[in-house]
């Protein structure tokens, strides 16, 4: 039961620490494109790693190489999507012109790319509905987010991160 505790929090740690840092990296890339870079990176790999190691290892399941190359793909594609909204939502005083376009887009990919990972089969009926709901969202916060980045009093150059004394 030890093992069983450990290994599921380890993995856990791995979902949780990998998306704050990949938010954090997105988010902030366009202040210090190498920093960030790094930290996203990094968010990215223990994302993957964790969303890995509970699929094939933890619940045992049987994927082919295919399959294996899939689920990374798709958890890298739903940790950036994810990390794009939450990031987006952390920071939008530091760049909200950015995560006018950021949190949209993080709806949109982060959506499909939960779709895709637990292989929800939709009619096309469903998919169509699907496609105009995420649309729909996506471009009210888009209008939404745009129209608070132009008139709320926001300082357009960094936010208060950026002018901390440290």
């Amino acid at each position: 039961m030890l093992k069983n505790l450990l290994s599921r929090y380890l993995v856990y740690i791995a979902y949780f620490l990998g998306i704050g840092m990949v938010s954090s990296g997105i988010v902030l890339m366009p202040f210090n494109m190498v920093r960030y870079g790094i930290i996203l990176a990094i968010g990215l790999i223990l994302f993957s790693t964790g969303s890995f190691i509970n699929e094939v290892i933890l619940d045992k399941k049987q994927l082919s190489f295919k399959e294996r190359i899939k689920l990374i793909i798709v958890s890298l594609t739903l940790a950036i999507g994810i990390g794009m909204i939450s990031g987006g939502i952390a920071h939008f005083k530091e760049s909200p012109s950015y995560v006018a376009i950021l949190i949209p887009i993080g709806i949109i990919l982060s959506c499909v790319s939960f779709i895709i990972k637990n292989e929800f089969k939709l009619s096309k009926k469903e998919i169509l509905i699907m496609t105009t709901i995420l649309i729909v969202i996506a471009f009210s916060a888009n209008k939404g987010l745009t129209f608070g980045a132009q008139h709320l009093e926001i300082d357009q150059t960094g936010g208060d991160i950026f002018k901390m004394d440290m």
